[in-house]
């Protein structure tokens, strides 16, 4: 999207680059451990509760907090055993390097198959109880390996995923959810030691002692911890509330993103869908699978060049092997072309409407939808059909706004991403397009 003023940031669909700047701070941060927040009253939450409950009433304006007439606060009131904390442990909690804030750990070790663990300050865990409630437990078949994959060897190639079944287009393989949830910010407020000793605290108190996340494949050669190791060679990039957070999903992970030997297998047969609300990624078909094909998902950016991907794949000391990577240098050299193109053509748009040339970026938006199939970049559809929607309302013409609304999020529907193309997704769309554009008409 391109957004004139407010531009909102959505979920990224990749790996995050993570801890780069933590691992410095073990040696640069002069804090010491004595101020460790786990051993200090005054930052130290009750202790000691039954499973799944804690006593509210005990907890300090350092814990997390009920939000006024949420889930949490009405299931606060109508409990019989004092106030229900969607938190099976006591918050444990590590101050900032400036010693104004403090990071906590917040575990709920009965959700779904193996816990689930938070690690960001009391504020965001206090504005995200309340959802948390309204989570869904996994489904017992959910994420379940046999029903339409499974996971064998591959000569030369390490670990992989074959289906067990005919797979159709959009169908999802696997449904997973996060487990262990890092505050991004995390990572460079607080001294790398201290903060490791969270991470474990965070990682141990999963339902199922941390095994599903310690026994994640490890590929970093930068991490200097083992759980950072899990973090960077796992985790994907995810909103929870206002911040920017890393989410592990084990069952993806195990199944996905194998990096045994030298060789990681990137390919265009299925794709993440994420789905913030509920902190879940599904792995989907984007193309018809058949019994005894191979699975393969992307790490990268979508559009990447050959030279890009080849690049930014060592991070994870993969190499591509995937058809698009392997093909004939001539057909690598086409792709590259079209590639770049769309890339150059959406810079253009976007510089386009910013400098109020609205129907430049319309042509120039247009030229990027055709291009799109041939390199099987399907989930920029959406986001260019959004665009031109967008273009339209600012422009007050609502019949095309309308028009190309409904078709970003026909698409969205076909792919996936939501259940079904409802009448107030239209007015939510352009409520947003007023908020960040100002009143349609009124530029032009």
């Amino acid at each position: 999207m391109f957004p004139t003023h407010n531009r909102r940031k959505g979920a990224p669909l990749l790996p995050l680059r993570f801890l780069a700047a933590w691992s410095l701070l073990t040696s640069s941060s002069s804090t010491t451990l004595a101020l460790s927040t786990t051993h200090n009253p005054k930052y130290q939450c009750p202790s000691s509760p039954p499973p799944a409950i804690v006593p509210h009433q005990l907890l300090s304006a350092n814990c997390p907090l009920p939000i006024p007439g949420s889930l949490t606060e009405t299931l606060y009131s109508n409990s019989s055993t004092s106030h229900i904390s969607p938190w099976s442990h006591p918050p444990a909690c590590e101050l900032t390097n400036d010693l104004t804030g403090q990071y906590c750990t917040y575990t709920n070790s009965h959700h779904g198959h193996r816990g689930f663990s938070l690690l960001t300050t009391p504020s965001r865990a206090a504005d995200v109880a309340s959802w948390f409630l309204d989570l869904p437990l996994p489904k017992p078949s959910d994420g379940v390996e046999g029903e339409k994959y499974k996971v064998v060897t591959i000569p030369g190639k390490g670990k992989g995923v074959i289906a067990t079944k005919e797979i159709k287009q959009w169908e999802e393989i696997i449904l997973d959810y996060a487990t262990l949830v890092v505050d991004v910010a995390f990572t460079v407020e607080v001294n790398a030691l201290r903060g490791y000793r969270l991470l474990h605290k965070a990682v141990e108190q999963m339902g199922d002692g941390g095994n599903g996340v310690m026994e994640l494949g490890k590929s970093s050669e930068h991490a200097q911890d083992v759980v950072e190791n899990v973090l960077r060679t796992n985790a994907f990039s995810t909103r929870v509330g206002e911040g920017d957070f890393m989410a592990v999903y084990p069952t993806v992970s195990v199944s996905f993103c194998f990096s045994y030997g030298n060789v990681w297998l990137g390919g265009q047969d299925a794709y993440t869908r994420f789905i913030q609300e509920s902190l879940q990624v599904s792995i989907a078909a984007s193309k018809p699978i058949s019994p005894g094909e191979e699975i393969t998902i992307s790490y990268l950016t979508l559009g990447k060049t050959f030279s890009e991907r080849s690049h930014l794949l060592k991070k994870w000391g993969f190499t591509c092997s995937c058809p698009l990577c392997t093909s004939t240098p001539e057909a690598i050299a086409a792709s590259d072309a079209r590639r770049k193109e769309i890339m150059k053509l959406q810079d253009h748009a976007i510089r386009a409407f910013q400098a109020n040339k609205p129907y430049q970026a319309l042509r120039l938006t247009r030229q990027i939808l055709p291009l799109l199939p041939k390199e099987e970049l399907f989930p920029l559809e959406s986001e260019q059909l959004e665009n031109m929607s967008r273009i339209y309302f600012v422009l007050n013409d609502m019949e095309n706004a309308e028009k190309y609304a409904r078709q970003s999020l026909e698409v969205l529907a076909k792919q996936g991403y939501i259940k079904q193309v409802e009448g107030w997704m239209v007015g939510k769309m352009f409520r947003r397009f007023e908020e960040e554009e100002g009143p349609r008409g009124v530029r032009y």
